[in-house]
């Protein structure tokens, strides 16, 4: 799940995203071949849409409930949008 770039490291906030949404089970709905995509994509949404999350980390240097409360619902946001792509591109092909 952590494999990055040596070039491009992950943020912590980033790492912390990643490991929680693999140890809890986030993941299983999707395809293996798709994982590394998917997470990308929702560390990409969760900078853009959910910027109070990293700020949180950043800031407390700990993973608080309200870090964790956003976190749940970018996933959850994220993985409904990325289904839904997935469902369509399948069906278009």
């Amino acid at each position: 799940l952590l494999k990055q770039p040596q070039a491009a490291p992950l943020a912590v906030e980033e790492q912390v995203a990643t490991i929680f949404t693999g140890v809890n089970g986030y993941l299983d709905v999707i395809e293996v071949a798709q994982v590394r995509r998917f997470l990308a994509e929702l560390r990409h949404y969760i900078v853009t849409n959910k910027p109070e999350f990293g700020k949180i980390i950043r800031e407390k240097k700990t993973f608080t409930d309200e870090a964790q409360a956003i976190l749940k619902q970018a996933i959850q946001e994220h993985t409904e949008a990325f289904l839904l792509q997935e469902e369509s591109g399948a069906a278009a092909r």
